[in-house]
């Protein structure tokens, strides 16, 4: 087993809402004292739903996002932000066994690789290259 990475790379959690993300971004914000200026929302041209965004509280970074109505998940999922492709890909093909692949990695807004499974526990996961 390899030991915890020091390089930057980071394990996230985000949040998905099905339509609701922006409104529960400024409750947040609103809760927490966080200025909408501090938080990064990249919104969808088609739906208006926001695709990714990003809050700060306490030291940890949150991402926030809506679902697609079809997607198979919702609720919460861990987020790998890693600064490393190789290690990126490598973690999301051994993750891949017996998984549920609802986005493959692929260059969207804000990442040059981004991709998300759900694996074969049940769990989200988010690949995020940073």
């Amino acid at each position: 087993m390899q030991s915890m990475r020091g390089d930057g790379s980071v394990l996230t959690i985000a949040l998905n809402f099905k339509g609701t993300a922006l409104q529960a971004l400024e409750f947040y914000g609103d809760v927490f004292g966080v200025a909408s200026a501090d938080s990064h929302v990249y919104q969808d041209e088609k739906n208006g739903r926001v695709a990714h965004a990003e809050i700060k509280l306490y030291n940890q970074k949150i991402f926030i996002s809506d679902s697609d109505e079809d997607q198979a998940y919702g609720g919460f999922s861990l987020s790998i932000n890693l600064t490393d492709k190789v290690e990126l890909e490598r973690a999301y093909q051994a993750l891949s066994k017996g998984a549920n692949i609802i986005l493959p990695l692929q260059k969207v807004t804000w990442s040059e690789s981004y991709g998300v499974l759900k694996d074969k526990f049940g769990i989200t996961w988010q690949f995020n290259l940073d």
